[in-house]
């Protein structure tokens, strides 16, 4: 394969086919959203903002602002050689072994010898206690993680695209000599203003192994695995275009990122073509869509005609691999326990529930959808449902089994939104319907929001102006004998939000 030159750490935590067009340029890309230029915007002022905090604690600090990147690389292995204490806007020395080059916001020294890697992000880091990852921080007078001591009543928020990042930095600094010796610990300044620090030894990522089962690996280990990948993922696409009759090795599928990469106008309409990829499903993430493609399942129409009677039984933990095999070679009258093992009572049960007693009843699944057993998704049924759903003529479903949707009314009725961003929830919005003279509140929209920074005490007063409304519209409406009622369209966002500000706010 071609050989690809050093990567900084964001491709680890790209999406792989991004990674892939950013080299072959299949389109003119498109702008970058006004939206995604804020955000961008506002974390270059958040930066800055910790930056002039930071500086005056230190005296002794390094800012590296030589504008050649040559330069920058040889002010930052100085600096680090004479053992300075904060490295503020450093280069590391390129690593051409491991083909990585690398920019970490600050490198904060180690007591004794060698650094440790820390980046300034945009977001909260720490929740109220919830039973999380413990928060080890340290203040910005104080940044080392010799320093670090226990956040009470707190929790680490765990951001994988953050962690990449600082294992990057990790390697790089154990390629230059430069790495503390006793541990692999990265960290990250938020909004919090203080230093959370995170071991990348810890086994705390659920991936995937060979054997199917999920297995807990490290955040170095995950790096390694995705910087690996996506170095692989350039170099083919650097053949490819040496070479069209070469291979890529990734190819479109619709995950999260999508609405704001700019290859989005090359990979929608491959995507959409036909009767569309199954990755247009909702919650088909990589995994599922991996499973699909491993079945011969690649379209929304493949999905729907798989056999949703099979794919209960496969959901519900069924391995019909056996039974399937024994169609051939065994009687019809053959007792399934004799097929299966005795043992395995609740497999039988399940397949006597559905009518199938004798191995000849089995004829009645459907092969394709039974091979599914070697990795069953608990939510396969649903996705067949969801894909005749998107395929058929009309505009809405019920659900299998609802015969009859109900909606409970009430006297008093609220309609509640909730818009956050990655600083927290900064407008609760609440539409209120009543007949005249039942509510004390006019009916219409009561907006509960701020357009200033949010901090933790500006979130919890705006969610604490929204509750008291609501509990006082209650509390008048139980008074009053009359029936309140209040409703959501996704109501795990909003009350994760409610439990999460309270909780704080304790």
């Amino acid at each position: 394969m071609s050989e690809v030159s050093p990567q900084g750490g964001y491709l680890a935590k790209q999406c792989p086919v991004r990674a892939q067009w950013d080299l072959i340029q299949p389109c003119d890309p498109l702008p970058v959203s006004r939206v995604l230029e804020r955000r961008f915007a506002a974390g270059r002022r958040f930066e800055d903002e910790v930056v002039a905090q930071l500086v005056p604690l230190h005296p002794d600090a390094l800012v590296v602002a030589e504008p050649d990147r040559e330069e920058r690389e040889a002010a930052t292995a100085a600096a680090m050689k004479a053992g300075t204490p904060v490295i503020v806007g450093g280069r590391l020395p390129a690593d051409p072994g491991g083909r990585r080059v690398g920019e970490p916001d600050l490198l904060v020294a180690a007591a004794g010898s060698g650094y440790r890697p820390v980046d300034i992000k945009h977001h909260r880091c720490l929740d109220a206690n919830d039973g999380g990852l413990p928060a080890l921080c340290s203040g910005l007078e104080r940044p080392a993680w010799e320093a670090a001591g226990l956040a009470p009543d707190s929790s680490a928020r765990r951001r994988r695209d953050d962690l990449l990042q600082l294992a990057h930095y990790q390697r790089m600094l154990e390629a230059c000599g430069m790495a503390a010796p006793d541990g692999r610990h990265g960290g990250i300044i938020g909004i919090d203003g203080v230093v959370t620090w995170y071991d990348l030894d810890a086994p705390v990522w659920q991936t995937p192994s060979a054997s199917g089962r999920v297995k807990l690996r490290s955040t170095m280990d995950a790096y390694d695995f995705e910087f690996a990948f996506r170095l692989d993922i350039l170099a083919a696409a650097a053949e490819h275009q040496s070479d069209p009759r070469a291979g890529l090795l990734v190819v479109p599928v619709r995950i999260g990122e999508c609405a704001e990469c700019p290859w989005w106008s090359w990979c929608g309409p491959v995507l959409q073509a036909g009767s569309g990829d199954v990755s247009l499903m909702p919650d088909v993430g990589w995994r599922e869509w991996r499973i699909h493609r491993d079945h011969g399942v690649t379209s929304r129409a493949e999905l729907a005609a798989l056999d949703h009677r099979t794919a209960a039984l496969v959901a519900a933990g069924v391995d019909l691999r056996p039974v399937m095999a024994a169609l051939d070679a065994m009687p019809d009258d053959t007792p399934l326990a004799d097929v299966i093992g005795g043992r395995r009572k609740a497999q039988l049960r399940r397949l006597a529930g559905a009518g199938i007693g004798v191995l000849g009843d089995a004829r009645a699944l459907a092969p394709r959808t039974a091979a599914y057993s070697d990795a069953p998704m608990r939510d396969l049924p649903e996705q067949i449902d969801l894909a005749r759903a998107a395929l058929g003529g009309s505009p809405a479903y019920r659900r299998r089994g609802v015969t009859r949707v109900r909606v409970p009314r009430g006297d008093i009725e609220v309609d509640v939104d909730m818009e956050n961003t990655e600083d927290g929830a900064y407008l609760w919005g609440a539409l209120l319907s009543a007949a005249p003279g039942q509510a004390s509140e006019r009916n219409g929209y009561h907006p509960f929001g701020t357009w200033e920074p949010l901090t933790g005490d500006t979130e919890a007063q705006l969610f604490g102006r929204f509750w008291a409304w609501l509990t006082e519209l209650r509390g008048n409406a139980a008074a009053a004998g009359l029936v309140f009622r209040a409703y959501c369209y996704n109501a795990a966002a909003e009350n994760t939000q409610m439990r999460r500000i309270a909780a704080a706010a304790l």
